[in-house]
C-alpha cells in the first residue's frame, strides 16, 4: 500500500508536500492506517543524496555470522548504492 502513496507523490505535488509534512494523514488518504504510537518520517532521495534506512535489528542479530548474512542476502553484494 505504501507503493500507492509513493506513486501518487510522484504525480501530485500537493500530496507529496502533505506526505512529507504530515505522513500519517497523507498515508490515510491512500488507505494506510499508521498504528498509534508509531512515528513515520518521509525523506526524499535525490540524484546526489541517497538515504539508507537501517531496520530494527532482531534480538539475535549479534549472533549472525557474515556467512549467514550472505545466505539471507542471496550471496549477492551490491555494486553501489544506486543500483
Amino acid at each position: 500500500m505504501t507503493a500507492k502513496a509513493v506513486a501518487r507523490a510522484w504525480t501530485d505535488a500537493d500530496y507529496k508536500a502533505r506526505l512529507i509534512n504530515d505522513p500519517h494523514a497523507a498515508l490515510a488518504e491512500t488507505g494506510v492506517e499508521v498504528p498509534a504510537g508509531i512515528t513515520v518520517k518521509v525523506v526524499e532521495n535525490t540524484t546526489d543524496t541517497q538515504h539508507l534506512v537501517l531496520p530494527v535489528a532482531p534480538p539475535e542479530a549479534g549472533e549472525v555470522s557474515m556467512e549467514e548474512l550472505e545466505k539471507v542476502a542471496g550471496g549477492k553484494k551490491p555494486k553501489s548504492l544506486l543500483g
